[in-house]
This record gives C-alpha cells, sequence and structure tokens, in this order.
C-alpha cells in the first residue's frame, strides 16, 4: 500500500496539514521534499477550505477536487445506473459498500433513492466528505466504516451497489480520479465484500463490471445490463 504525502500550498497552513497527517496516520512533507522524493509522489494537499489530491508522478497531473455537479452532465456509465435502478422501487434502501469517491452513490441519490455509502479508509473518507459538503445530498449519507461490518444487517428490501473498480489496471482507460486511488488503496478487500454480499439477505445486489473484466462469481447474476464499457450486474433475489 502506498500512503499518499500531506502538503500545503501556503506555509501558513502547515498547521492545518500537519493535523490531517495525524488524523489518518499519514506522513506531512514539505513541497520541497516531495518534489525530491523518488517513486510515487502522491499528494493530499490541505487549505483552509477545501482539500486536493494530486499525482505529481504525472507530470501534466493537476491538483482536483470532485465536482458532484458536473455529474450531473455527464453519461457514459451513469446513464447505464439510471436504466438499471430505474426498474427499481425507490422505497428501497441502497448501500454502496466501496464508496470511494462516491460518484455513484451521488448518481443513486439523484435518482431519488436515500443511499448511505461505507469508505474504509479514513482520509479518503474526510476528502469526499468535503467535497460532498459543497453538494448539499441530503439523501446521501457517507460513514467511515469498513462495509464487512454491517452485511449481517441488510434485509429483502434493501439493494447492495458495488464497484471493484480495481480488476481491470488500464491507465488509459481510468479517469485521473480512479488511477489516483488505485495507486494508494489496496485492492484486497473487494473479492470479500462481493462474495459476502452474495450471501447476505439483501434483495438487490448491483455489481459494476468494466468490459476488460474476466472475474466471475460463483453465482450467476440474474440478468446483465450492458453498457459499451461498463455492465452492471443484477442479482435479484427478492420472494426467496
Amino acid at each position: 500500500m502506498n500512503h499518499p504525502y500531506v502538503s500545503y500550498f501556503k506555509i501558513e497552513e502547515k498547521k492545518l496539514a500537519q493535523q490531517f497527517a495525524d488524523r489518518h496516520e499519514l506522513t506531512l512533507a514539505s513541497p520541497r521534499q516531495i518534489r525530491i522524493k523518488k517513486g510515487l509522489k502522491l499528494v493530499i494537499w490541505i487549505t483552509k477550505d477545501q482539500i486536493f489530491l494530486q499525482d505529481l508522478g504525472d507530470k501534466n497531473s493537476k491538483p482536483f477536487i470532485l465536482d458532484f455537479k458536473l455529474l450531473d452532465k455527464e453519461k457514459s456509465d451513469r446513464g447505464l445506473i439510471k436504466k438499471c435502478f430505474s426498474k427499481f422501487d425507490k422505497s428501497s434502501k441502497v448501500f454502496d459498500l466501496t464508496a470511494g469517491f462516491c460518484q455513484d452513490a451521488y448518481c443513486i441519490a439523484n435518482l431519488g433513492f436515500e443511499v448511505t455509502a461505507y469508505e474504509k479508509e479514513s482520509w479518503l473518507f474526510e476528502f469526499t466528505k468535503n467535497c460532498l459538503n459543497f453538494s448539499k445530498k441530503e439523501n446521501l449519507k457517507l460513514f467511515n466504516l469498513n462495509s464487512l461490518e454491517v452485511l449481517n444487517t441488510f434485509t429483502q428490501k434493501d439493494i447492495l451497489f458495488i464497484d471493484p473498480m480495481f480488476e481491470v489496471n488500464s491507465k488509459s482507460l481510468a479517469k485521473k480520479e480512479i488511477q489516483f486511488l488505485r495507486k494508494c488503496i489496496p485492492s484486497s478487500l473487494e473479492k470479500e465484500i462481493i462474495d459476502a454480499s452474495i450471501k447476505s439477505s439483501a434483495g438487490l445486489i448491483v455489481i459494476k463490471r468494466h468490459k476488460l473484466s474476466n472475474t466471475r462469481n460463483l453465482t450467476k447474476p440474474s440478468y446483465v445490463i450492458k453498457g459499451k464499457v461498463i455492465s452492471l450486474e443484477v442479482f435479484d433475489r427478492r420472494g426467496l
């Protein structure tokens, strides 16, 4: 696992950066220290108003945040999620078990569902939570928790959503946000979460797959909604 460094743009914000690093057991480094380091240079930039991420190993990279309002204008797999979830009753609660940047959870919440998302990594939780605060999405709740801890609480009225983003490791196919996560977040829990979800009592499970994925579950999905790049495997166990 490659932990990102924590740093600052202005010296007067060094204390804020140190506090963030201490909260998440990360290493504080000055901008100069990071520039002269070898190897991966993943950075969390702390300011008094916002948190930014940047991969300084990519010469074309710039600090970025998550602008959730721009997601409303995107198509691609967001349209596929809309097509899938439009089939479900909006009185069902949706649980995103691999929240990451919460972009899919945000899209599902925009469809009118109550969404609860879980993110295990504390620094990623704080970054995403900070970005979400600007969107004021009241029907989307994000918690800093390993979703394996809550899998025994779901019922047939619940919908589980899982995005195993690490199963395809191709830089050319991933946006800068996903590239950043792939370099610093371990992928060991994803298969465990999928297996445990299928064994849970949830009525519906939706697993997001890339077209290049070779991953197959022992249990076949009830049906698959296919897009050009992304497919959604739906396990419908309602009434079983």
